[in-house]
């Protein structure tokens, strides 16, 4: 028997293992293509944006139909194609995102203690992997699970069922999913047996009841660990 408390960990990657930049990027964008930073066109694509992301997790549209029409405000103003400004905006994420305070030497020091380590993370493909890619961390993780290649978000059960599918037989009770987002990390793995740890470095209130709670991600190598 493993002296580890677990053997393998889950996690997500949006404000859990990187930042994610969006007003940065959003800013860089319009620079880019030569807008002014107009509230009222920013409070647009965020609010066009936000009820795009609702209607793609509940599964009543694509990734495709969310990337073409979140821009179509700000595409017009630029005369510009909105996938052809969705593909730059992606672009800035990626270069701007960096990883979170202590994860890399968290997840160093996990893989060195032979922790077997996963992603499941909402999202699109080019800036999921890009960010990986960049800080030479796309190797660390199998299986990476992202939503837009499987079909299926969280907090839905398929998609923990797919990532379950891809480890080594172990007990579920050796995995641990680690996750920001009480209702979609949390409550989704909750809801495929697995245990959690909520990542809460803002000290909110109780708004799930996971596993393990921490507020630094450092805090993750001595539950792991054991």
């Amino acid at each position: 028997m493993s002296a580890r408390r677990y053997d393998w960990v889950l996690f997500d990657l949006d404000e859990t293992l990187f930042d994610f930049p969006a007003n940065e990027a959003l800013l860089a964008l319009l620079e880019q293509i030569g807008l002014a930073p107009d509230e009222g066109l920013i409070g647009e694509y965020k609010r066009t944006n936000h009820a795009l992301w609702e209607q793609f997790n509940a599964g009543d549209i694509d990734s495709h139909s969310l990337q073409s029409r979140r821009f179509c405000t700000i595409g017009a103003a630029a005369d510009r194609c909105p996938l052809e400004l969705n593909r730059l905006f992606l672009e800035q994420i990626v270069a701007i995102s960096r990883p979170l305070d202590g994860v890399l030497e968290t997840l160093a020091q996990l893989r060195q203690a032979g922790v077997g380590m996963g992603i499941i993370t909402n999202g699109f493909s080019a800036p999921q992997r890009g960010r990986l890619q960049r800080h030479e961390l796309e190797h660390w993780f199998s299986p990476l699970v992202i939503s837009d290649e499987v079909g299926v978000s969280k907090p839905r059960g398929e998609i923990f069922q797919h990532a379950l599918a891809a480890l080594p037989h172990i007990s579920r009770e050796r995995v641990l999913m680690v996750g920001d987002n009480p209702q979609t990390d949390i409550g989704g793995a909750v809801a495929a047996g697995l245990a959690t740890c909520w990542y809460d470095p803002h000290f909110n209130e109780a708004l799930c009841q996971p596993t393990h709670r921490i507020h630094h991600f450092s805090e993750l190598a001595n539950i792991v660990l054991g």
